[in-house]
C-alpha cells in the first residue's frame, strides 16, 4: 500500500509542478524569441548601415566633384540610432550596455540622449520642416566647429572630409566599431 500513496503523491505534485513551472517557461521562451528576433533585425541594420558607409567612402574616394551629401549624414545616423535603440531592449542587460557604449563612440552621446527622447515618437508626428532646419544647424556645427559638436567617430568622420588622414582614421575606426557591434549580435 506504501507504493500506492507514493504514486499518488508523485501524481500530484506533477500536476502542481506542471502548474506552477509551464507558465514559467513560456514567459523564458517568449523572452528568448524576441531576443532572437531583436538580434537578427539588429545585426541586419548594423550590416547594412556599414553597407551603406563603406559604399559612399568608395564613392566619394572615386568622383571628383567631392562628397555626397548622404555620406554619413546626420539624419542618417540618427535613423540608426533609433532602429539600435528599439532592439536593445529585447537584449540582456549586458549586451544591451556593451552596444549602447559602442552606439555612444559612433555618435557621440548628445546625439545619443537627443535619439533616446524621440525614439518611440511617430515619425508623423514630427515636423519636416523644423526636422529641416534642425538637421541644417547640427551640419553647420558639426563642420564649422567640430572640437565642440563633434562627439562620435561618424561625426568626424562628416567634419573631417577635407583632412584625409583623419578621415581615413575615424572612418576605419567607425567601421571597426559597426563590426564589433554587429558580432555581438550574429545570430
Amino acid at each position: 500500500m506504501n507504493w500506492i500513496g507514493n504514486a499518488l503523491l508523485a501524481l500530484v505534485a506533477g500536476s502542481v509542478g506542471s502548474v506552477v513551472f509551464v507558465p514559467i517557461s513560456q514567459r523564458l521562451g517568449e523572452k528568448a524569441k524576441a531576443r532572437h528576433a531583436a538580434e537578427r533585425s539588429l545585426h541586419g541594420v548594423l550590416r547594412s548601415y556599414r553597407q551603406q558607409l563603406q559604399y559612399h567612402y568608395e564613392r566619394s574616394r572615386t568622383e571628383q566633384h567631392g562628397y555626397p551629401p548622404e555620406f554619413a549624414a546626420l539624419d542618417g545616423q540618427e535613423t540608426l540610432v533609433e532602429a539600435v535603440l528599439r532592439d536593445l531592449q529585447d537584449l540582456g542587460k549586458r549586451k544591451e550596455k556593451l552596444l549602447r557604449g559602442d552606439l555612444e563612440r559612433l555618435v557621440g552621446p548628445t546625439m545619443l540622449a537627443f535619439a533616446e527622447g524621440r525614439v518611440h515618437v511617430p515619425p508623423g508626428a514630427r515636423a519636416a520642416a523644423m526636422e529641416e532646419n534642425r538637421l541644417e544647424l547640427s551640419l553647420r556645427r558639426v563642420i564649422l566647429e567640430p572640437e565642440r559638436y563633434c562627439e562620435g567617430h561618424l561625426q568626424r568622420l562628416l567634419s573631417e572630409q577635407n583632412n584625409p588622414h583623419e578621415h581615413d582614421v575615424h572612418y576605419k575606426d567607425a567601421l571597426l566599431i559597426l563590426d564589433r557591434m554587429a558580432a555581438r549580435v550574429a545570430p
